[in-house]
């Protein structure tokens, strides 16, 4: 199988895992499939392709933009931080969907959320922390702020 195929299956398991999540959130069964199917098998694709892509001959590192983008220059590489993209705003969409139905924010009003999620990540998240700081009347002080549940 190709990079390219791999690719858009990752995209493609993604974006219906979203569609799922917006649609089905108040089932328990689509969690469990998007976080032990899904996530496992993004995961295991994505160790699979970091492995292969920063292992051996890779050059670079983390302690500068420069070096981020030679850890990067293979294709391997580049795809498994995709899939790293792609889980964790996935579990952030979780989160929210948790969140928001614990205490009972409409699941249209998430929806922006969801999509800002998707698209731009930590964008997304931001406009649902402001959503539930209006809904709460009150800035949570952690995510699992217990004393703000209705």
């Amino acid at each position: 199988m190709t990079l390219e195929q791999i690719f858009s299956i990752v995209n493609s398991v993604a974006f219906f895992s979203w569609i799922f999540l917006f649609v089905f959130y108040k089932k328990k069964w689509v969690f469990t499939v998007i976080f032990s199917g899904v996530f496992v098998l993004m995961a295991l694709t994505y160790i699979w392709f970091i492995a292969s892509g920063l292992g051996g001959d890779s050059q670079g590192g983390f302690d500068s933009l420069a070096n981020v983008k030679a850890l990067f220059s293979k294709d391997e590489a580049v795809l498994a931080g995709w899939i790293h993209y792609l889980v964790f705003d996935l579990f952030v969409g979780m989160w929210i969907t948790q969140d928001a139905k614990k205490r009972g924010i409409n699941r249209w009003v998430i929806l922006p959320c969801l999509l800002g999620t998707f698209m731009l990540g930590p964008a997304g998240l931001l406009l649902y922390i402001i959503i539930r700081t209006v809904h709460l009347k009150r800035f949570p002080h952690h995510p699992y702020d217990e004393e703000l549940v209705f």
